[in-house]
């Protein structure tokens, strides 16, 4: 996290911090010596800049220093830039106005060790929030990329097993048997490959669904028929769309003899819609969270800023692009 990314906060505290500090000198003359003097505006003006400036200064060392110094390091130095800071703005302030220090030891004092306070401690404060900022968007950012590879590397075994067995049973159709083992091969780099991303051409990921289909095809022949309708361009999760397909061949091939899966695809403007359905029609949103494939394309979903909806029997998830 640099100074530049957190920019905008920094210039919202910037704005409040620096009216505060404005006011400062004036205040300080009417509780400690119950005087006051519009030239005293002047004087706070010169504060502000010195106030706010400082904090600024301490905020960008903070970020924008080697991430190799240790934190209490940094934070020695903001302590010894503000006192630096404290000590220009009196000698300035004597420069510009030395009739000031004609007020009291008392009031020179105070201006003193106010200004390092407040530059110090909203240095420091500021510094601490933006650091536990950091670390907690880099724990949030681990965390979602290790779910990520998790629901992207499972891979169904009792496919892989069916797989071997398909191509055993082929073994007296060599050209057959050589076909399953060269698209059975592709889809298990595919699934390696992507898994360790974030996103994958959609197309690519079509193409891998078609091999998972042309592989399943040749274990349930004509019961078995699928589409693809729209667009094929954008990115999406990877192995995103193909534990829904593997889920419909599960529960509805064993007791029906015709299935038909349907994947529309419907680009808008930044938005990626992809619509799975298939001819039984029988998914419900009570079924969410009673079998890991929909789960898993819904939480890749989620993981992704997406939205997913069971509706009609069909699924439909929306994608940022």
């Amino acid at each position: 996290m640099s100074f530049k990314n957190n920019f905008k906060t920094v210039r919202a505290l910037f704005i409040p911090i620096f009216i505060m500090s404005f006011a400062l000198l004036p205040l300080l003359f009417i509780l400690i010596k119950h005087y006051f003097t519009f030239d005293l505006f002047i004087l706070g003006l010169f504060n502000s800049f010195i106030i706010s400036g400082g904090m600024l200064l301490n905020i960008f060392l903070f970020f924008e220093s080697s991430e190799y110094l240790k934190v209490q390091i940094k934070y020695t130095v903001i302590v010894i830039i503000s006192i630096g800071l404290s000590i220009f703005a009196l000698f300035t302030l004597l420069i510009k106005e030395p009739l000031f220090f004609l007020y009291g030891l008392d009031v020179v004092t105070s201006y003193f060790f106010i200004i390092f306070i407040i530059i110090t401690s909203l240095s420091l404060y500021s510094c601490a929030f933006y650091n536990f900022k950091q670390k907690s968007e880099m724990e949030l950012e681990l965390r979602e990329k290790i779910e990520r590879e998790m629901y992207s590397s499972k891979f169904n075994p009792h496919f892989l097993f069916n797989s071997l067995n398909l191509m055993v049973s082929l073994l007296d159709d060599k050209e057959r048997a050589e076909e399953v083992l060269i698209q059975l091969s592709e889809l298990l780099r595919y699934n390696l490959d992507a898994s360790k991303k974030v996103s994958v051409k959609l197309s690519d990921e079509i193409s891998s669904i078609k091999r998972y289909i042309f592989i399943q095809k040749q274990r349930f022949g004509n019961r078995l028929n699928f589409e693809i309708t729209g667009e094929t361009e954008g990115n999406i999760p990877p192995l995103l769309l193909q534990p829904i397909i593997e889920n419909s061949l599960k529960h509805n091939l064993e007791i029906v003899d015709f299935l038909k899966i349907t994947i529309d695809i419907i680009k808008h403007k930044n938005i990626l819609k992809i619509t799975l359905i298939d001819s039984e029609k029988k998914l419900t949103k009570e079924m969410i969270g009673q079998g890991s494939g929909i789960e898993i394309t819904k939480k890749l979903t989620e993981l992704n800023n997406g939205s997913f909806e069971i509706s009609n029997g069909g699924i439909t998830i929306c994608l940022p692009q």
